[in-house]
């Protein structure tokens, strides 16, 4: 059975908000993973609260690379993660 989570996002609104650093897919995965079994949802579930396939759902948990990023964020967002982009104080604009 599925536990009563908020509209936008599955992930249960009483979970302490954490910083986490991603450097790489697999980091991506492991996070996304912790958060979906401390959601108490099983992948399945997850795959469709997400409007994902269970197959691509399992591979973002994995790590895997994938050139579906639009996917990848609708999971991030619906499991309640915010992306933030740390960038330089001065960003180069000259094209160069």
């Amino acid at each position: 059975m599925i536990p009563e989570v908020d509209q936008r996002s599955f992930i249960m609104m009483s979970m302490k908000e954490r910083v986490v650093t991603i450097h790489s897919a697999t980091e991506l995965g492991d996070t996304l993973r912790l958060l979906r079994k401390e959601s108490g949802l099983t992948q399945r579930d997850a795959a469709g609260l997400c409007n994902v396939s269970l197959p691509f759902l399992n591979q973002v948990e994995q790590g895997k690379p994938t050139a579906q990023i639009g996917k990848v964020l609708e999971v991030c967002q619906r499991y309640g993660v915010e992306i933030v982009f740390r960038l330089p104080e001065e960003l180069d604009r000259s094209g160069q």
